[in-house]
């Protein structure tokens, strides 16, 4: 019999392989290891562990706002504490091991995970009308010059941006052919996007050949899990709708047809939590550690991999987190950018706070535990080393703490910093 990982208890050692139950501890500390959060530096330090880590969780947001830093180098540097900008930047224009596209959202993907986004470009292609002037003019100038920005084509006369939607033409058709995969981004300077000709962005290691749709099933089901640890159905497909409304592929059809095959070939096996059905990858429960060591703060950017879906986390951590950016400020319960707080295996609270770069200053407005959370000196020890390594990790030389919602945390925290 299949000998299953140091986490599971005595108790779930005697289910049927195809059958266990987990306890919370359990089911986090599964989800926790795969996220490559479970302990400190758990998938390395330097650019190898930057590519390991995008190759582990799948994919990484890429967004906007960046009241701390950007999301993608948050969720980077959570999981790799030396991690700087420029290792993503050489991963992606030099050493070519990741590559932009659309999941939920915008994000990094694997290089050589390439291959399975090819429907959803021919999809693209198919549903999609490009201005074939804008198309010709601006493959050929690509091709004659070289990587392009959108600031390199003028917009036409008489033309004025209405905002940041209201692109000029040339940019909308270069969008519309990075997502019918003609273009790809071959770096980026600031936060602007440099295009090129996708033949001269792809390693030629890069299988190019259109996945079927089980091979394609299999691949999404292995990926997530691999990601998610355990997940339901509806997790594994969590991006389907996102990438549907993008073209007329679904990224991962066939989930249920493909759970069961690899149920039936012992890849995936069953579990249950708190009454629900769950999946997960057969190897994953056989290495998942049974203690985690000396426990760590770390502060989740808003679209991290871990919270990004918040039923899941909710269902599986308790956790019931909104971003509150997007709600008017009179409603606003946590701030305006409130960051979960990750203490070992468990949420704990909240931490809004801002990057004001101008006085190289990291303002901390409120920290909120949950209800549940008692403040003892290793938590405090930890949350005081965990505020120092983000401020420096920012580049910030200060530290404001204005204030904590339990009064006596912010005493001791300040005698700690």
């Amino acid at each position: 019999m299949q000998q299953y990982c140091s986490i599971l208890t005595p108790r779930s050692k005697t289910k049927r392989p195809n059958h266990i139950d987990l306890t919370p501890k359990q089911a986090r500390r599964l989800v926790l290891h795969s996220q490559g959060l479970l302990r400190k530096a758990q998938l390395g330090r330097g650019i190898n562990a930057v590519a390991k880590t995008i190759n582990q969780i799948h994919h990484v947001q890429i967004d906007t706002i960046s009241v701390v830093e950007r999301a993608h180098h948050h969720i980077l540097r959570t999981r790799v504490p030396n991690y700087t900008p420029d290792m993503l930047h050489n991963l992606q224009s030099n050493r070519r091991e990741v590559f932009e596209y659309w999941f939920h959202a915008a994000a990094y993907l694997p290089m050589d995970d390439y291959r399975y986004y090819l429907p959803i470009m021919k999809g693209y292609r198919e549903t999609r009308v490009i201005d074939k002037k804008f198309r010709k003019l601006i493959m050929a100038r690509i091709r004659g010059e070289g990587p392009l920005m959108s600031k390199d084509f003028e917009a036409p006369p008489g033309h004025k941006s209405g905002g940041w939607w209201d692109w000029k033409p040339a940019k909308r058709a270069m969008e519309s052919l990075f997502f019918a995969g003609e273009l790809m981004i071959r770096e980026r300077k600031g936060f602007q996007k440099v295009y090129d000709l996708a033949e001269n962005v792809l390693p030629d290691h890069v299988e190019q050949s259109l996945p079927t749709a089980q091979e394609r099933g299999h691949y999404y089901v292995r990926r997530m899990l691999t990601a998610l640890g355990i997940a339901k159905a509806r997790d594994i497909g969590y991006a389907r709708g996102a990438v549907r409304r993008l073209s007329n592929y679904q990224i991962a059809p066939g989930i249920d047809n493909s759970l069961q095959e690899m149920i039936e070939s012992g890849e995936v096996t069953q579990v249950h939590y708190e009454g629900a059905l769950y999946y997960c990858l057969t190897d994953v429960l056989a290495e998942t550690p049974k203690r985690i060591g000396r426990r760590h703060v770390r502060f989740l950017s808003p679209f991290d991999n871990l919270v990004i879906n918040r039923k899941r986390l909710l269902e599986l951590f308790g956790f019931n987190y909104q971003l509150e950016c997007y709600v008017p400020e009179a409603k606003r319960r946590y701030g305006y950018f409130a960051l979960p707080i990750l203490f070992g295996d468990e949420l704990i609270g909240r931490m809004d706070c801002k990057a004001v770069r101008k006085e190289g200053r990291l303002k901390v407005n409120n920290i909120w535990l949950e209800p549940e959370t008692s403040v003892d000196d290793e938590l405090a020890d930890a949350l005081a080393g965990a505020l120092r390594d983000y401020q420096l990790g920012l580049g910030c030389e200060q530290l404001e703490l204005v204030k904590t919602q339990q009064k006596h945390l912010k005493v001791q925290l300040q005698s700690r910093l």
